[in-house]
This record gives structure tokens, C-alpha cells and sequence, in this order.
């Protein structure tokens, strides 16, 4: 008897709102398909919405401070994508969470740079250049005040370092890469590391952030400090931040889960959703 192949768990990215209990939830698993989920956080109801074939790019990806609109930036590597010469096959384009029907779309025409930051309720920096920040004229259904930038260059970084310094993740380390040229490539000398504190909160437990790159392969660590080191579950960690309200939220394995702060620590962890068994149906263009 052939053993069942055994199934990776979904990988697991998170965008919290500035200014409301809102946050959004990109699963993504298999490798080719992402499911959007609208988080609310004071009521922690969860609302799944729309399947992306293709690539979402989490890094370059955006939540306004409203929590009413999401900034994205998507590939479509098919034959029938990458022959389209209206829209491309990889694109920017802002909607209404947990949907991806495009509200706006910038044309990208490739993967590098591309997607963007809110500044506002319905202000961005596009990550692309001014020629590839053309907006499509069949979709302009909300108003919006957009930049695009001269210098866009990279691909994640340097616009998800941007996002991050945003929130809150403070510098503690600057990051350090050398290039050895093939096959190496790219060697972490010294890795960054950030550290962000609860809202609202100059000390207690804070969450310490460690990125690094070697040869190709980009790699975000997680570790809390202040607090009991067995808090955190074994295993690597997807995401772990602070809400809104302060609770400790951990993305691991495909769950969802949530600690409060009590008694200067923080308390055990409480699993709200485990999005291991999502599969996707027939999915519909965002387009």
C-alpha cells in the first residue's frame, strides 16, 4: 500500500488596517492558488472571499487605513495571460476586500517592482515607474490620489521594508547582503532585525522580526521577547504581530490564532480559524 503524500500546510500572510478592526488574510496553497479572507477583529468573524490562480505578491501587497480597500499586485503566467496585451500578465490593481474585481488596474507588463502603499483613506505610492503607471480606462470605479514612483526598482524589498517601518517595525539592525554571483548568489552578512511593541505600549513584550536572503531564498524568523519563551508553539511561524486592540496574533501552519495581554504577559493562545482544508473552486478573472 502507497502512503498518502503528505500535504504542506497553507502559507499564511497578514494585512492589518491603520485606523479600523479590519484585517485581511492571504492563504495560499497550492503554490499557484491564494484565497482572500476579510478578518474582522473586534467581532472575530471571518469572511472568505475570492480565489486568485496565478501568483499574489503578499510583499508588494497593501491594506488601506480604512480597512475598505486593498492594494495588490497579481501574475498569470498561462499562455492566454502572457499573450493578452491589455492588461498583461501582471498588474496592480485596487478592490474592495475579501474580492479582487479590480477597481482600479495598472497594466505592469512584468513581475518586477510593482504593487504599492496606501498614504491614506484613498491615497498611494504606485511601485511603478511613471510609463508603466498608465491606469486602464475600464477601470476607474473609485477615486483615487496616486504617486507612482520614479526610483520603483527590486522586487519585494525595498517596498516591503517601506510597509514594514510603516507599521511600526523599528530598525534595530540593518540588513547586510553580499553578492557572490552564480551559483551563490546572495549571501546574508548581517541580517535585519526589527522589533514592534503592542499598540499604544512602550514596553512589555514586543515581537522581534529577523529577515535574511540567502542564495535566492528570502526567510522571515519570529521571536517574542518579554514574555514566557514557551508562549510561542514549535515550528516556523507565518506571521505574528499585535491587532489592532493590542491581542497577539500568530499565523502558523494554515490557524489563525489570538492571545491577550494580561497581567503585564501575555496569555495562552486561542485558535479562531484553521484554513488547512480551503480548497478552491472554478475560479472567476479579477478582471
Amino acid at each position: 500500500m502507497v502512503a498518502a503524500e503528505r500535504v504542506p500546510p497553507p502559507r499564511l500572510h497578514l494585512l492589518l488596517a491603520k485606523h479600523a478592526d479590519v484585517a485581511v488574510i492571504f492563504r495560499r496553497g497550492p503554490s499557484k492558488r491564494t484565497l482572500v479572507l476579510r478578518w474582522d477583529t473586534a467581532r472575530d468573524t471571518i469572511e472568505p472571499g475570492a480565489w486568485f490562480r496565478g501568483r499574489l505578491y503578499e510583499r508588494r501587497s497593501d491594506l488601506s487605513p480604512d480597512g475598505e480597500l486593498l492594494l495588490y499586485f497579481a501574475a498569470n503566467h498561462s499562455r492566454s495571460a502572457t499573450e493578452n496585451a491589455e492588461y498583461t500578465y501582471a498588474w496592480t490593481a485596487v478592490s474592495r476586500p475579501p474580492q479582487l474585481t479590480a477597481l482600479a488596474l495598472w497594466p505592469k507588463g512584468d513581475s518586477w517592482h510593482g504593487g504599492g502603499l496606501f498614504t491614506g483613506a484613498r491615497r498611494l505610492i504606485l511601485n511603478h515607474r511613471p510609463d508603466r503607471a498608465v491606469q486602464h480606462p475600464k477601470h476607474r470605479e473609485v477615486t483615487l490620489e496616486v504617486s507612482p514612483d520614479p526610483e520603483a526598482s527590486g522586487e519585494d524589498d525595498p517596498l516591503f521594508g517601506r510597509r514594514l517601518t510603516r507599521d511600526g517595525w523599528a530598525v534595530e539592525q540593518e540588513w547586510r547582503v553580499e553578492y557572490r554571483g552564480s551559483p551563490e548568489f546572495y549571501a546574508t552578512i548581517a541580517p535585519e532585525i526589527r522589533r514592534r511593541r503592542p499598540p499604544r505600549s512602550r514596553d512589555g513584550p514586543s515581537v522581534v522580526l529577523t529577515r535574511r536572503i540567502d542564495g535566492l531564498h528570502y526567510s522571515e524568523s519570529f521571536r517574542l521577547e518579554g514574555a514566557d519563551a514557551d508562549l510561542l508553539p514549535a515550528g516556523p511561524i507565518d506571521w505574528l504581530d499585535w491587532d489592532q486592540s493590542g491581542r497577539l496574533v500568530l499565523l502558523q501552519a494554515g490557524r489563525l490564532l489570538v492571545a491577550r495581554r494580561e497581567n503585564g504577559g501575555i496569555g495562552p493562545f486561542q485558535q479562531l480559524a484553521d484554513f488547512s482544508e480551503f480548497r478552491p473552486p472554478g475560479e472567476r478573472s479579477p478582471i
